[in-house]
């Protein structure tokens, strides 16, 4: 199993919690304010202490639980209910070739997210102003690229599969 299979594992994300995480909602309220809650939380440390701790379990679980604090996405009109199935699809490395998207593309915006991850981190952990939000903001929309890059997938996934399709149409369930 790939990590991002384990990852999405953990966060409980089978068939139904896909299609709840699916949900506009939850995509782009959890893109909006992952960043910003971790910023505050970490740098909330300077003012309280160390009831800074209870703030971060809260944003972790906010994190965590996200995905499934929605209902399910209705149909695929959304650009990021389109995203998130795509994600979907890459983890399973479903419809890639019939896309004609090569998975080192995918790889490479995780990394990039990583890099920034890392330089934010160093940033909160040091006070840094210019490293927390360049980190940050270079992680965000490295994100952004790669659920981007998620989107293309679920669309020409689906132009050649159509019987993935995701949500319903007109009242009828899709797979």
């Amino acid at each position: 199993m790939r990590w991002e299979a384990r990852l999405a594992q953990a966060f409980g994300l089978d068939d139904a919690g896909w299609d709840r995480h699916a949900n506009p909602w939850s995509g782009w309220s959890r893109m909006i304010t992952g960043w910003p809650v971790i910023i505050a939380v970490g740098w909330s440390r300077l003012w309280i202490g160390w009831w800074a701790v209870p703030l971060a379990l809260v944003a972790a679980l906010w994190l965590w639980r996200n995905p499934l604090s929605f209902p399910p996405a209705r149909d695929d009109r959304s650009w990021m209910s389109r995203a998130v199935w795509g994600e979907r699809l890459w983890i399973g490395r479903e419809g890639l070739a019939d896309a004609g998207l090569a998975v080192w593309k995918f790889h490479g915006w995780n990394v990039l997210a990583g890099l920034g991850a890392v330089v934010a981190i160093y940033g909160i952990v040091m006070f840094d102003v210019i490293a927390c939000f360049s980190g940050a903001l270079a992680s965000f929309f490295a994100k952004i690229g790669f659920i981007a890059r998620c989107e293309t997938l679920y669309r020409r996934a689906v132009a050649a599969h159509p019987e993935w399709r995701r949500g319903q149409i007109a009242g009828v369930e899709r797979p």
